[in-house]
């Protein structure tokens, strides 16, 4: 992303997440039932908080984000921000959303 922004470019990020690790690993043991690649439960619970603090650490590059909250199938948008200001966001938000609505609030000051 730096690299990007640094040639000109504009960063756009579809952050899909969900609030419960747990329903993760159990959609990749569904996935494995049907023949699907496995995925340790260590590996998709690191992940989970590693993924919220690298957009966290790295949000100051983002121009366009979304953020998705895919605990139900069909996922949802529930926040939208351009250049660090927020454009939308459901009036009910997930907690796991939160970090980032206060993240794009500090980087506003």
């Amino acid at each position: 992303m730096k690299e990007a922004k640094a040639n000109g470019f504009q960063v756009t990020m579809f952050y899909v997440g969900l609030g419960d690790p747990n329903l993760n690993v159990e959609r990749v043991a569904s996935r494995v039932r049907n023949g699907g690649h496995h995925i340790p439960a260590k590996d998709i619970m690191h992940r989970h908080h590693s993924s919220m603090q690298n957009l966290l650490q790295y949000l100051g590059l983002v121009d366009h984000l979304l953020v998705i909250d895919n605990s139900a199938l069909s996922g949802e948008i529930v926040l939208e921000a351009e250049f660090g200001i927020i454009q939308h966001r459901e009036i009910n938000l997930p907690n796991w959303v939160l970090p980032i609505v206060n993240q794009l609030k500090a980087l506003e000051n």
